[in-house]
């Protein structure tokens, strides 16, 4: 618990000021550029290629010249791309700000190349035309160079209000790792504007992690450790802007995309017993699915 205490703090106070916190992310993303290029991806980023191709694959996502939206796109446009080894089809990476890491992006396709190569990724496709456009993608330098080629563009908008884009222009929207950063108080302007930029029929592909981030740091506590706190609580002494979560859980996030206008196709996830983690009285009406559940995935479809 010291660990996610002082965790919290240091967290808060970049947050406190524009230059602390922009200090702090610089750093953050030059140590974790480091770690990218020289150390294995994590297991999850081979788990999601499994799973969104598969999904691709089962419901027959794109027929033509499909058009892909991807939001929170990070270092390495990691939904789009992988998937685009698989499927034709342009894409749209939407992001707040530029994380763009080329020499991570290429660490990882070095990897996910072994694991095709090994079969510890297999998914539902063309595995050869997968690991020749990996192949073709090592030799490209830039950022603008890696677009042209697969025929992506790149949109940074700080505002993430999804206003730049036009109306029913796309055919899926995609993320991962993004929705559960996004405020609690514009989570439901964002899910509207996903269902503003997708056709009819159109597909909603995302996966929301909805543990208690600070858990990373001090395992000794809950992955839900957040659940204990109260809202003045949890905002005075544990919300920050450097890791903002906004704590919305699996049964607000399904009324969310439903009342904006989704069809729940698929909804699966990660749970974890919560061992007698004692609850903030706004947490006790939840029921133990909701309570227990650390990672939401979710095939939507536009109605």
């Amino acid at each position: 618990m010291l660990k996610y205490c002082l965790t919290a703090a240091i967290l808060k106070t970049a947050s406190l000021n524009g230059a602390t916190k922009s200090l702090y992310r610089t750093i953050g993303n030059t140590v974790g550029q480091r770690g990218r290029q020289n150390k294995p991806m994590p297991s999850y980023y081979l788990k999601r290629v499994n799973r969104n191709v598969t999904l691709c694959r089962e419901h027959d996502i794109f027929n033509g010249n499909a058009k892909v939206l991807e939001l929170g796109t990070g270092w390495m446009h990691w939904e789009a791309l992988t998937t685009r080894l698989f499927f034709d089809f342009s894409a749209t990476l939407y992001d707040v700000w530029d994380n763009r890491q080329i020499e991570a992006l290429q660490s990882y396709l070095k990897q996910l190349k072994q694991a095709l190569e090994d079969g510890r990724v297999s998914p539902p496709g063309d595995i050869k035309r997968a690991l020749r456009i990996i192949d073709e993608i090592y030799q490209i330098k830039t950022f603008e160079e890696l677009y042209k080629f697969l025929g992506f563009k790149y949109v940074v908008d700080p505002k993430g209000e999804l206003d730049l884009l036009p109306d029913a222009a796309f055919d899926v929207v995609i993320s991962a790792g993004v929705l559960e950063h996004v405020h609690v108080d514009a989570a439901w302007k964002i899910v509207q504007g996903m269902g503003r930029v997708l056709k009819p029929g159109g597909f909603g592909i995302h996966s929301i992690t909805i543990s208690d981030h600070l858990y990373h740091y001090d395992l000794s506590v809950s992955p839900k450790q957040y659940l204990h706190y109260s809202e003045r609580a949890w905002k005075l002494f544990f919300e920050n802007e450097v890791q903002y979560i906004n704590r919305i859980q699996r049964s607000e996030w399904l009324v969310i995309f439903e009342r904006a206008g989704f069809d729940v196709i698929e909804d699966g996830g990660a749970f974890c017993p919560l061992n007698g983690l004692a609850l903030s009285g706004a947490y006790r009406t939840f029921d133990q699915q909701d309570l227990e559940c650390t990672h939401l995935e979710l095939l939507l479809r536009k109605r």
